[in-house]
């Protein structure tokens, strides 16, 4: 009976190299696949909210919250699970190492990831919250294109107040803290979550991704200029953005 020949160290070289190149050229696909992963999750966590906000109008005449700081708690008994609150890719609250704009917020008690459109608000007539007229409101969400007015999406805070003016973050996660003046909001939710863009629900209950630069040509309130400087139609070019952002879409 023969010697059993064992493998020399040459082959085992030549394995553990072969593995190695597979699992080079294999990781960057399983990354991708566990981004893309995340994404539809919070897809489908946003789409849950669509039935939350509908029931609350229904059980209000037909209004959003007339308070930004309200909405929380307004909401609360219109859901049962919390981890709809949160992106798949911002779960740890910031006071628990969470990376600035891909970390939760918490508020009152609450935290997540998702914010409101500030213009969402059913406040007093004869009352401006920061630089919000009442007029430009958006009160209920029977209006005309609501598949083109933000309502609920994700947010490093609770919400934002959006111009279109506001100044695109210089590096991803910065974004203006509160300041009562509502400036440079939109870096609240100009934040690479997902691949060059960040999920929301809209107006009229639909979800989908918007690219950040996209976000400059949603209808954030009834006068939102939708052509203002930081879109195509408003003359903005590639090099007009901060590095990290030029390489995405144009819209």
């Amino acid at each position: 009976m023969g010697r059993r020949r064992g493998f020399t160290l040459i082959e085992l070289l030549v394995v553990i190299a072969i593995i190695a190149l597979l699992m080079a050229i294999l990781m960057p696909s399983l990354q991708r696949a566990r981004k893309q992963a995340r994404a539809v999750i919070c897809l489908s966590h946003l789409k849950e909210w669509g039935p939350v906000w509908s029931m609350y109008c229904g059980d209000n005449n037909g209004y959003f919250p007339r308070n930004i700081s309200l909405w929380p708690r307004a909401v609360r008994s219109y859901y049962s699970e919390p981890g709809i609150c949160f992106c798949t890719m911002a779960v740890q609250p910031y006071d628990k190492g969470g990376r600035w704009g891909y970390g939760a917020w918490e508020y009152d008690g609450m935290s997540g990831s998702y914010g409101l459109n500030q213009w969402v608000l059913n406040v007093p007539k004869t009352s401006t919250e920061g630089r919000r007229a009442p007029e430009n409101m958006w009160r209920t969400p029977d209006v005309p294109n609501a598949n083109h007015i933000p309502l609920f999406l994700d947010c490093a805070t609770i919400g934002a107040t959006v111009w279109p003016e506001d100044k695109p973050p210089q590096y991803d996660g910065q974004f203006q803290p509160y300041t009562g003046n509502n400036y440079d909001e939109m870096q609240r939710v100009c934040v690479n979550r997902h691949d060059g863009g960040i999920n929301s629900l809209f107006l009229d209950y639909s979800v989908r991704k918007v690219g950040l630069k996209e976000l400059w040509t949603l209808k954030w309130h009834r006068k939102y200029n939708t052509a203002g400087f930081w879109t195509k139609a408003g003359g903005a070019e590639p090099e007009d953005w901060p590095k990290w952002m030029r390489t995405f879409k144009d819209y």
